[in-house]
């Protein structure tokens, strides 16, 4: 879905010094929600996953230090980049996707 994301105007980072597994929004420096949960349908119908939503703008202001933190060992996704992305990637994600609809 990176396509669609990027033509709406979402700016997608690949973190690239290592492995994180990080599920976290932020909304309006005063909410943070944090859990397991990915956004797709085995997550939602299949996993028992959990995430925690805090109000509180300390712990707010902590997830956007740990993001910013973040952002700077990643690399920004353009729209460019990924229309120009090669065709065995292409080929791959076509097949993802379809594997994907089959659970």
């Amino acid at each position: 879905m990176y396509g669609q994301l990027l033509e709406a105007g979402v700016r997608i980072f690949e973190y690239e010094a290592g492995m994180t597994h990080v599920k976290a929004l932020l909304v309006d420096e005063l909410w943070a929600v944090i859990g397991t949960t990915n956004i797709d349908n085995r997550s939602f119908e299949h996993n028992d996953e959990v995430n925690v939503a805090f109000r509180d703008r300390q712990v707010t202001a902590r997830v956007a230090a740990d993001l910013e933190s973040d952002l700077r060992h990643s690399r920004e996704i353009t729209l460019d980049a990924w229309r120009g992305r090669p065709l065995w990637e292409k080929l791959i994600g076509t097949v993802a996707w379809i594997l994907e609809r089959q659970q």
